[in-house]
């Protein structure tokens, strides 16, 4: 009892300590990531980004216009035009924090205080020397939203900062983003403004953009992303309250819209094809090379994409792009329903039941129940697939990571620890299997001289060749349950594709169901068929002669498969009755199939081959068994039915198994056993007496 409670509570502790390791590791967080991304390639939205238009600072309206930042009058005739086409904002990824250094007035005030030299420029009217009034003008009229952003390098800035977004009480300690030192635009501008929104977005450890803070803080001012902002412009009125379903998470009202963020205000983005996102350099709106109406009830955002101009962020399909691209994408999330949410509990939550079915499945485990941990691994497997899939419909992300990431590698780490405990328990074995070598050795020597020391000695054989038959069939199992084992992985892997296309009903479950167990009952009939042959079978009985042979093959099937090695068997039509040791029957079968197996793969013939044939007549029973492995050598033929005789390396033939299946047949079962060469290989006729 005492040891029993300790194995309990070693193990408790170990799967403790386990799941702890994958809980403190960002690699599980890296992990659900990339399940993440697979989620969103397979099932993506499907709305396009038809709500914005993005005007380019590119390369191509820096070749004409020069380097950047260009002249505020420049980006005044640029906001006019497009204002000019009722646009519903015009949202700007730039912040003016300093003057217009290309301004004439500007130039003169250099000229004054650094060179102190009068100049002045004559001929140009007063209205057009100063280009920051000129972009203020601009702005006054048109439906602006301005960008700030946090520079811990920058002096802190005096802003005007929004006042459309309230919150509950209740998320006053929520842990948002703190901004400091604020780099703001002019005041001349910032005051026409008709939104401001923050430009910051952070990739994660991966360098992957997945996820936007839609509000930040800066003390007790909450300030949306720009393109929070620049929806909320036209709908006043940003109100966050706790999510009614998740704890310490937050609910966003917008535009009468309802989103879910977690507590830190985070929302995962549907990035859509960048191709399909509109698109106009700035140089064509100048030009007027475009048609205006592409504007109309748009939302316009203008920033730069040019290569160096601005940060730029991989996103999960491997595209690259800049920010103007993110804040717009925000838009069209909120305006198509295409905000998600990861819930900041479901990690804990996914990976603290992850970790109660890991326990179950190492008592599963313990108690041998092997065929129930493959069920039970692929039921939570698919049934937490097909959650997480009918989730992600309403745009919640339930971390599938965390439950199937720690219970898969568990499940490895507990069948590599039980392949270990069964490698010692077969050390031993063989370390006995060894000593009943030596023993048979002696014996062999010693007891030659009476009937009943030879029959010991016999005995002795048979146990050693059948054991050394057990050692291949382990391998063999492995060989039969390779094929439905990658069977049963595509069962579930295509549950889900079935579901995003809308085939899974009744009859498909039932179909997937009868096919899972096909597979499941092909693997326990191996073991049956495995236990049958090893289990002690040392008295005579009837039995059928097809059904002996069909079961020997059973178990060998999968290792000739692999080698490529046809079998091809003709059964009797009716009943083949003999009298003998099913058991030992089926180890004779097994010990010509292996030694022409060996042959075959010796001697490398095109189309390896081995044919079975059973035939029976009136009094007896013949089994035929053939392959074109190229024959035995007329010097060894006479000799291979000698006890210890091999022709094999040393450590891969004992020099018994013919010699053992000589003494089946002849001395237990009364029959014969010879052995002759074909044309291309070698003939064995087994001739047994009928019951």
């Amino acid at each position: 009892m005492i040891r029993r409670n300790v194995v309990v509570i070693g193990a408790f502790l170990f799967t403790f300590g386990f799941y702890f390791f994958w809980w403190q590791s960002t690699l599980l967080y890296d992990l659900d990531n990339q399940i993440y991304d697979q989620l969103t390639h397979v099932h993506p939205t499907l709305h396009t980004p038809n709500a914005t238009v993005i005007v380019e600072i590119d390369d191509k309206s820096l070749k004409v216009l020069g380097q950047w930042p260009w002249s505020r009058l420049i980006t005044a005739k640029l906001v006019e035009s497009i204002a000019s086409n009722y646009p519903k904002a015009i949202v700007l990824d730039m912040v003016f924090s300093e003057k217009d250094r290309t301004s004439p007035s500007t130039i003169e005030s250099f000229y004054r205080s650094v060179l102190e030299t009068n100049i002045t420029i004559n001929g140009l009217p007063q209205a057009l020397k100063d280009n920051d009034a000129i972009l203020s003008t601009t702005l006054a009229y048109a439906p602006v939203v301005l960008p700030i952003f946090s520079d811990t390098q920058q002096p802190h800035g005096v802003c005007i900062l929004p006042q459309n977004v309230t919150y509950h009480p209740k998320l006053r300690g929520t842990p948002l983003f703190p901004l400091v030192n604020i780099v703001c635009n002019l005041p001349r501008f910032q005051q026409s403004a008709k939104g401001i929104g923050h430009i910051h977005a952070s990739a994660d450890n991966d360098g992957i953009l997945r996820r936007l803070s839609l509000v930040m803080r800066n003390h007790e001012v909450w300030i949306p992303t720009l393109g929070l902002s620049a929806v909320a412009s036209l709908h006043p009125g940003i109100h966050f309250s706790p999510a009614p379903f998740f704890s310490g998470d937050m609910q966003l009202n917008v535009d009468h819209k309802v989103f879910f963020l977690n507590r830190y205000s985070d929302a995962l983005l549907s990035f859509y094809p960048l191709e399909h996102h509109e698109k106009i350099s700035a140089i064509d709106v100048l030009n007027g090379s475009i048609n205006p109406q592409r504007f109309k009830g748009k939302y316009v955002f203008i920033g730069s994409t040019a290569l160096g101009l601005d940060n730029t962020y991989i996103t999960s399909d491997g595209s690259v792009r800049s920010g103007v691209y993110v804040h717009a994408t925000m838009v069209e999330n909120i305006l198509n329903r295409d905000l998600g949410v990861q819930p900041s509990l479901y990690r804990l939550l996914n990976i603290i039941l992850s970790f109660l079915i890991g326990m179950g499945i190492l008592v599963l485990m313990i108690q041998k129940h092997y065929i129930g941990v493959i069920v039970t691994y692929f039921i939570i497997i698919f049934a937490d697939t097909l959650a997480t899939i009918m989730a992600w419909k309403h745009h919640f992300y339930l971390s599938l990571g965390y439950m199937v990431v720690p219970l898969s590698s568990y499940l490895f780490v507990i069948a590599l620890l039980m392949f270990v405990i069964h490698y010692r328990n077969q050390e031993k074995f063989i370390h006995a299997l060894n000593l009943s070598t030596y023993q048979k050795e002696h014996l062999r020597r010693e007891l030659t001289d009476t009937e009943s020391q030879l029959e010991y000695q016999k005995a002795l054989l048979y146990q050693q060749s059948k054991l050394a038959a057990m050692g291949e069939m382990i391998d063999t199992i492995a060989h039969q349950w390779k094929q439905p084992l990658n069977l049963l992985g595509m069962i579930v892997q295509h549950a889900p594709l079935a579901y995003a296309k809308g085939k899974i009903d009744e009859q498909y479950i039932q179909k997937l169901s009868d096919n899972a167990m096909e597979q499941i009952l092909f693997m326990s009939q191996t073991i049956e068929d495995f236990r049958n042959f090893v289990k002690p079978d040392r008295k005579n009985i009837p039995f059928d002669l097809n059904q002996s042979v069909e079961e020997s093959l059973r178990l060998l099937s999968g290792m000739f498969r692999s080698h490529g090695i046809t079998i091809t068997v003709h059964y009797c039509d009716d009943e083949v009755i003999v009298m003998g040791s099913p058991s030992e029957f089926k180890q004779v079968i097994i010990n010509l199939l292996q030694n022409a197996r060996d042959a075959l793969l010796d001697n490398n013939p095109t189309n390896p081959l081995i044919y079975v044939h059973i035939l029976a007549s009136e009094h007896d029973a013949t089994l035929i068994l053939t392959d074109n492995g190229g024959g035995i050598p007329s010097e060894t033929l006479k000799h291979i039915f000698d006890p210890y005789f091999t022709t094999k390396e040393e450590g891969k033939g004992s020099g018994v198994g013919l010699y053992i299946a000589d003494a089946i047949i002849r001395t237990k079962m009364g029959g014969t056993i010879e052995a002759a060469n074909t044309n291309n290989g070698a003939i064995f006729t087994i001739t047994l007496p009928l019951q």
